[in-house]
This record gives C-alpha cells, structure tokens and sequence, in this order.
C-alpha cells in the first residue's frame, strides 16, 4: 500500500515539474540573454577605451607641440 501511495505521490510531483521541452526553452532563453548582454558589455567596453585612448592620444598630442 506505501508502495502504492509513493508511486502516486510521485507521478502527481513528476508531472507537475517542468518538461524537457520548457527546460530547454528556458535554457535557449537564457543563453540569449547573456549573449545579449556580453555583447552589449563588449560594445560598451571597446567604447570607453577608444575614449581613454583618443584623450590620452590627444593630451600626449598638446604636449609635444
């Protein structure tokens, strides 16, 4: 009769977990927002140092003259 009661127990707590099909959603999804995001970090990086290195090139620039 245990046996009986976990086995339903269990099938009740198995089918209402995520499926293999949302689980790899929500994996795909995730993996597009980091990509997303790196790019976006990787964008805004490469920006502030061309900045630091166009001042930098610029205050180097004034001085030798």
């Amino acid at each position: 009769m245990k046996k009986y009661i976990f086995l339903i127990l269990c099938s009740f707590f198995f089918t209402s977990c995520a499926t293999w099909t949302g689980i790899k959603q929500d994996t795909s999804t995730a993996w597009q927002v980091i990509k997303d995001l790196s790019s976006k970090g990787w964008e805004t990086t490469k920006d502030v140092s061309s900045d630091a290195y166009n001042g930098t090139k610029e205050k180097i620039d004034e001085i030798a003259k």
